[in-house]
């Protein structure tokens, strides 16, 4: 049998700046709503930081989850949104939004943007110290520099 408790609440067609307004409403029924600015941007991984500036509701998110389903968006909302002001998570929206980033596809996504992230680390790192570094007389290998002169 399906579970779609809270799934009734999410419309499909809602923007995300939507989504999270009627999450706002929901946690915090009395507090008029702020302004809110969510924007997809290029992490790592899929992190995602939400912050109350200047009466402003500023929300970046992965761009892994750009495509992703709106109850997905919604779970997000309700975490983002209850740990900023501190209410309780419930259970069926983490375990939704935990179902989403471990299906096949995601995990392939964020491991492979991942890794092409930690390789240009590893990369300009290697080149940053061997640019500051004195030149070396003579070398062995491509891979390894010869430390007597």
């Amino acid at each position: 049998m399906l579970d779609i408790r809270g799934l009734q609440s999410t419309l499909f067609f809602e923007s995300p700046e939507e989504i999270y307004a009627r999450v706002f409403r929901e946690l915090k029924p009395r507090t008029a709503a702020p302004e809110m600015r969510v924007e997809f941007c290029r992490f790592a991984n899929a992190d995602s930081f939400i912050r109350l500036k200047d009466a402003r509701l500023e929300i970046r998110i992965s761009d892994l989850l750009a495509g992703a389903p709106a109850p997905v968006l919604e779970a997000l909302a309700h975490i983002l949104l209850g740990k900023l002001y501190r209410k309780p998570i419930a259970p069926i929206y983490a375990h939704r939004y935990r179902l989403y980033l471990n299906r096949r596809d995601v995990r392939r996504r964020s491991t492979s943007i991942a890794g092409m992230s930690a390789a240009r680390r590893t990369w300009s790192s290697r080149f940053a110290v061997a640019s500051s570094s004195p030149a070396p007389k003579a070398s062995i290998s491509i891979w390894r520099w010869s430390s007597s002169a």
